[in-house]
């Protein structure tokens, strides 16, 4: 029982450790997978959005800054889409005034936007190329820095994860140690109680042998004594008148005259005397 309680006890700690090492892989190692890879995409957005005002400061481009209109609606469609899912599997690390800067530092962006392409199609694209390169630019670049400091985070949290892991795996395999040695000195004090109770009970069972051949004994010899005592007694008395009886019988028979009934009679009678003193002995 005590071997048992210790392997139950033992079983029910991995188990635990075992679905705290699971949970911690799956709600922080996977989620922060999933967090890089979804400011990956905003970095990658960010980085479009960059090369696309590049081509629109280019002199030698032949369009005007309104054709460019399309690809930024493209593009804020997928990076909307990107801090959404991005914030769904964001980690508890990632500050509210993180989020906060990043999500007012967007939209103060997507408004600078629509003004210049409400000056580029009032027809003031030289302004409007102005704003891309004084405001617009500028915003682009901190979002960039933000998102690259999120993503240093996100390796830094990588890290100690892999380190928590690290020592949850120590953990156990301490405990693992631990219980392999309780449970060897839990079999050895029990084997020694089995031991110690075995010998006790065969000593037992040897003093019950003993103390019963002496009984058998004892009995046995009651028995042949009382018999030896039964055999003086009736050799004593029963013998001892049946040969006075007999002898009697002879003395009659001597006196009888010869010939006559009265001394065959005696002699039968002698003779089942003897008989009987012959059976008693």
């Amino acid at each position: 029982m005590i071997t048992l309680a210790t392997v139950v006890t033992y079983s029910w700690y991995i188990s635990g450790q075992i679905s705290g090492l699971r949970r911690l892989q799956t709600d922080l190692t996977d989620r922060n997978r999933r967090d890089s890879l979804q400011l990956l995409r905003i970095q990658n957005d960010l980085n479009q959005l960059a090369l696309a005002m590049r081509d629109m400061l280019d002199a030698s481009e032949p369009y005007p800054l309104t054709a460019w209109s399309a690809q930024f609606d493209r593009i804020r469609l997928d990076l909307d889409d990107a801090l959404k899912q991005q914030g769904e599997v964001a980690l508890a690390r990632q500050t509210p005034e993180q989020r906060e800067y990043l999500a007012t530092s967007l939209s103060q962006f997507w408004n600078a936007v629509e003004r210049i392409f409400e000056l580029a199609r009032s027809g003031n694209e030289a302004e409007a190329r102005t704003q891309i390169q004084l405001s617009l630019q500028a915003r682009q670049a901190a979002l960039s820095t933000a998102v690259a400091r999120l993503l240093v985070q996100n390796n830094e949290a990588e890290e100690q994860t892999a380190q928590q892991v690290q020592e949850i795996y120590q953990r156990v395999q301490r405990q693992g140690y631990w219980f392999l040695a309780a449970t060897l000195a839990a079999i050895v004090a029990t084997s020694l109680y089995l031991i110690r109770s075995n010998r006790q009970l065969f000593a037992r069972l040897g003093s019950l042998s003993d103390e019963r051949r002496e009984l058998a004994q004892t009995l046995i010899e009651t028995r042949e004594s009382t018999l030896r005592e039964i055999s003086r007694e009736l050799h004593d008395e029963f013998g001892q008148i049946l040969t006075a009886i007999g002898s009697m019988l002879g003395r009659a028979g001597k006196h009888a005259p010869e010939g006559s009934s009265l001394r065959s009679d005696l002699r039968e009678i002698g003779e089942v005397a003897q008989t009987a003193l012959d059976n008693v002995r």
